[in-house]
């Protein structure tokens, strides 16, 4: 009698076992590649980039290196022949320093805005616009007659460097091949500085000992037309973004202009208290 209550127990336990393991095995599964939703128009020109080839990306490191070179250049020319340029232009002595800080005045307040215009209007665009009029106005401050002049040609000299500076950023950071040649066109953006006004504090220098501080920027606005005419074959073509809207509707809704004014005037009041 044991031995038959024994056995009825354990084939209970064991049935119970493979009814627990039935029940809570996951029932089997078909596994179902995702569906890729093709991209339409649109999108697809949002997110498309084209890497440049290595000699392409040489050629367009060394014009936007140019660019900011001779931008530079023209502010150590500035600094080295102040005193010969105040005496041309009757420079009063209230504004003796003026020349050197509405240049770096106007281009720290506009980055802000004009990186904003050129995220919509395209860098490439941008940037010539901003290599075309630093090479006016530095033919301007060339001509300037009085200080007056003199002063808000070298404000929107700024303003134009403000232009070229995002925009050679963004060239650099999307068309160029990520890794060492990225690098290396960031470190050229910003060797152009120092160098620049080295190179203007030099021949600065001797430009005013010899033939005048006004061939000086002459030769700066020459230099910097040859990098716009370079730029237009060089550097890569904007995305094209495929927008129902205009390109002036689209700067007026896709700009926080409130906050970019607000931004702007209160560092053009810092600066302009500080100088």
């Amino acid at each position: 009698m044991a031995n038959q209550t024994a056995i009825t127990l354990q084939t209970f336990e064991l049935g119970a076992l493979d009814a627990i393991a039935h029940v809570s095995a996951p029932a089997p599964t078909t596994y179902e590649p995702p569906v890729e939703t093709p991209l339409d128009a649109s999108q697809a020109d949002n997110t498309t980039t084209t890497v440049l080839s290595p000699s392409r990306a040489v050629i367009v490191i060394t014009q936007l290196l140019g660019v900011q070179l001779f931008t530079s250049f023209c502010n150590g020319v500035v600094v080295v022949g102040l005193p010969a340029i105040a005496s041309a232009v009757a420079l009063e002595e209230r504004i003796l320093l003026w020349p050197t800080s509405v240049f770096y005045l106007t281009a720290g307040s506009c980055l802000l805005m004009a990186g904003s215009i050129a995220d919509i209007m395209g860098s490439k665009r941008v940037n010539l616009v901003g290599c075309f009029l630093l090479a006016a106005f530095a033919l301007a401050c060339g001509l300037a007659r009085t200080g007056g002049e003199l002063v808000a040609f070298r404000g929107l000299q700024g303003v134009a460097s403000a232009m070229a500076v995002p925009s050679s950023i963004s060239i650099i950071s999307t068309s160029v091949e990520a890794g060492r040649p990225r690098n290396v066109g960031f470190a050229c953006l910003g060797l152009a500085g120092p160098l620049g006004f080295s190179i203007g504090l030099v021949l600065g220098g001797v430009f005013v000992d010899t033939i005048g501080w006004r061939a000086a920027f002459y030769l700066a606005g020459a230099f910097s037309f040859v990098m716009c005419a370079i730029g237009v074959w060089a550097l890569p073509r904007d995305i094209r973004v495929r927008s129902e809207q205009s390109i002036g509707k689209r700067l007026f809704s896709e700009i926080d202009w409130v906050g970019t004014v607000i931004a702007t005037t209160g560092v053009t009041t810092l600066s302009y208290v500080l100088a």
